[in-house]
Order: C-alpha cells, then structure tokens, then sequence
C-alpha cells in the first residue's frame, strides 16, 4: 500500500501551466469518484488553489503507485502536450505524509505560513468525504495534517504571524500605488479572497467599488464596508478607478486587454496597476502592454514576497520542528505491519483509565462505602467495559491484516496511540474480550 502526492504547484509550474490544470469544485465530485471507482485506487484527495492543483492517492499496489502520475497527466492535459507532464512533481510515501502535513501548516505557500490554506485542505478532505473516495489510511493521514495545521497555528509564531495571498496582494498594490487613503479602488470578485483583500484595503482608507458576476454578492459584500458600492461595469467606473484588485473563481478571462485600453482611455492613460491573483488569470496578459498599466499576476506577487526576514526564519523552524514530529508519527502509524495489537493495547488501556476516574468520582461522593461494596462497583464496571469493548476488539482480530480498520476504530474511539499505549502489552485484551 502506497500514499502518493502528485500534481502541479507553484514550485514546480509557472502559472501559464497550472491554470489549465485547475480542477472546479463543481468538477471535484465526480474526478475523484472515477478515480477511486475506475483507477484502482483505495482512496483520494484533490486540492485545487491559486497555488497548486494536488492529489493525494492511497494506491493498494506499486504498480498503481506507478501509474498515478501518468493518469494525472492524461486527465488534466487530455490534448497529450508535453508541458503539464514535465511539470508533475510526485511523492511517495514517507515524503508524501511529509508534504501534506507541510501544506496543510502553511510551509509549502507562497505566502509562508499563510492561514487560508489550512481550511482549504480542510475543505478538501470534506469533499472526498462526501464524494465516498476515502480509505481508512488516507483519511488517518488527511486527519493528521489537519491536526499538525492546527498546531502550527497556535503554538508558534509562525501561525500567529499568519497572511494570506490577500495580504500580499494588498501590500504589493500599495508598494506600486502609494498611499491608498481616499483612493478608488475596483475589486473584481465578492469571494472569501476577494472579502479579505477588501478587508485589507478599507482598513488602508481606500474608497471601495466591488464587481461581481452575482451582482447580490458584490452588494452584500459592499454593505460590509463605509464608502464601498457594488458597480455591475467596471469600464464605466473607470475614472475614479487608481486600483483594480482581481480574484475571481471564472475559468475565463473577466476583463480583456480591449477594456482595459479603454479603462485607461476613460482614465487619461495616468498610472494604473493591475493585481491579479485569481487562477486562471482573470485579467488577459496582453493587458500588461497597454501604456501606462502595471500588471502584476500570482507569480509575479510571488516574486515580490519571496523573501524571508531572519525573524520569519526563526518561525518557519519552529513551525518545521511541529510538522517533523507529526509526521514521524503518522509515518509510524501507517507503517505499523500489526495494527491490531497496538491499537486493541490502546483501546483497552484508555477504557480502563476513564472506568478507573469514574469509580474513584463515584466512591469519593459514599464515604461511608464498605469494601463488600467497593469491590461490587469495580466488578460491576469491569464488566460492562468488557461488554463494550467485546465488538471491537473480536473485529480487529478478524480484520488484523487490514490496517484501514484499526486507524477507522482509533479515529471512532479516539484512541490515545502515545508511545506508552503503543508499546504497552497487550495482554489485558484477552480479558476485555
């Protein structure tokens, strides 16, 4: 059994590559059921942002393992072009356990650290869900990297000094436009990005006007704000416009080169930056050659927050240090040849512990307590533990070859699987059962 991480990233493609590959979520339902249903594979994830289009496959054989990347490039480039291929990146395994965790605490963003992330692979691991394509192991590992985000997140710097793209974009635009205080800005889009880079840009005083598809959710989002308007033609409102910040979720471009020449015509041809962070791109390229207009798409912001201050340095290591212990631990769970044993060791021994905590709350409220009467709770609540705890464990002990049902039991339980649960002898089972 394999864990396989594949697809495109900002790592590894330029933006030109992986807006083809970006998968809809209209669209991720039915690709990861085929998957699942059609490929041979046990179980898998798809993560499609502005940075990466990911899966994460549990294949059952090597030889599936080797497919994986194969039919990722047949699905994603079915024309047969060689660029999407050449630009697939895969993991396997150890370093794929490692590169989940990594993405889902942020360390893999172009934004390092970044907090959106987090419930997008949160998001994720919902969908294959609800689309039925997940296996017990890769679902443990989804589970895992959602905890390790967590605890980035709250126990080190890095997760409290957490941005977004958003951010970026915002302190980009500002970096090129100057002060924002009193400027119209356009925003193109009324999505969760689009809400927090408008969020960013109220709070830098700038005078907001959002445009959507959905004209009723640029109008909600602009009654959020003092001094936001929704307009429905961004060309007609083009010279109060110092500012276009784009994000939108098209699979199509929103704003051609032709409207944005005429932006600049209604605008007298002053200076004029763009900043595009959608994926796919929501602003023609060519736009970039209309006098006067600075155009900056999601790699371009890449370029310009790439560089790492010491005291971030400090944060991505803490942050490195969370991951590297989540990851030795998933990697030891998974790897584990007898599930079974260890996990019926942990089952018993936490069930004793919480019947041991409830027998000393019961006694400590009957003072007046003989032993006759002591030893009859005792027995009383070893007896319904072991009645309890017969169905799971007799089912692990059928199913002791396949380690889906040990992670399902741990994860329904919520087994404790610390070091001491893991080694500890498994011999009071026998009781239990």
């Amino acid at each position: 059994m394999h864990i396989v991480a594949a697809g495109l990233s900002f790592r590894s493609a330029p933006l030109s590559v992986r807006e083809r590959a970006v998968v809809a979520d209209d669209e991720a339902v039915r690709l990861l059921r085929y998957l699942v249903g059609h490929c041979g594979l046990r179980g898998a994830v798809v993560l499609s942002t502005c940075n990466r289009t990911e899966f994460y496959v549990s294949c059952p054989t090597t030889a599936l393992a080797d497919e994986v990347r194969p039919r990722l490039a047949m699905y994603l480039d079915p024309a047969g072009g060689d660029d999407i291929a050449e630009h697939l990146f895969e993991l396997r395994d150890a370093e794929a356990i490692r590169h989940m965790l990594r993405v889902a605490a942020g360390l893999e963003s172009m934004v390092i650290g970044e907090g959106q992330v987090l419930g997008q692979f949160r998001d994720a691991h919902q969908v294959a869900r609800q689309a039925g394509a997940l296996d017990a192991r890769l679902d443990y590992v989804m589970r895992r990297a959602v905890s390790a985000g967590k605890r980035v997140r709250a126990e080190t710097a890095l997760g409290r000094r957490a941005g977004t793209i958003a951010d970026a974009a915002v302190e980009v635009a500002r970096e090129l436009a100057g002060d924002l205080r009193g400027r119209g800005v356009l925003v193109l889009g009324a999505g969760t990005m689009s809400a927090l880079a408008a969020r960013r840009l109220h709070e830098a005083g700038a005078r907001l006007m959002i445009a959507s598809r959905g004209h009723d959710s640029a109008v909600a989002l602009a009654a959020a704000f003092d001094n936001a308007t929704a307009v429905s033609d961004p060309v007609s409102v083009a010279a109060e416009v110092d500012l276009l910040l784009s994000c939108t979720d098209s699979a199509t471009t929103v704003l051609s080169a032709a409207e944005v020449a005429a932006m600049q015509e209604r605008r007298g041809g002053r200076p004029f930056t763009i900043v595009d962070i959608a994926v796919p791109r929501d602003v023609e390229a060519a736009a970039a050659e209309v006098e006067g207009v600075t155009l900056v798409d999601v790699d371009a912001l890449g370029d310009r927050v790439a560089d790492v201050s010491g005291q971030r340095r400090a944060a991505v290591a803490e942050a490195t240090a969370v991951i590297e212990a989540e990851v030795a631990h998933a990697i030891a769970v998974v790897n584990e040849r007898d599930t079974a044993g260890p996990t019926i060791a942990a089952l018993v021994r936490q069930a004793e512990a919480i019947r041991r905590r409830e027998v000393e709350r019961t006694l400590a409220r009957m003072p007046g307590a003989d032993s006759a009467t002591t030893e009859r709770i005792q027995q009383l609540t070893r007896s319904i533990v072991s009645r309890i705890l017969h169905a799971p464990i007799s089912h692990l002990r059928e199913f002791a070859d396949d380690p889906g049902v040990a992670l399902t039991l741990r994860d329904a339980f919520d087994v404790d699987m610390t070091d001491d649960a893991i080694t500890e002898d498994a011999g009071g089972a026998a009781a239990a059962s």
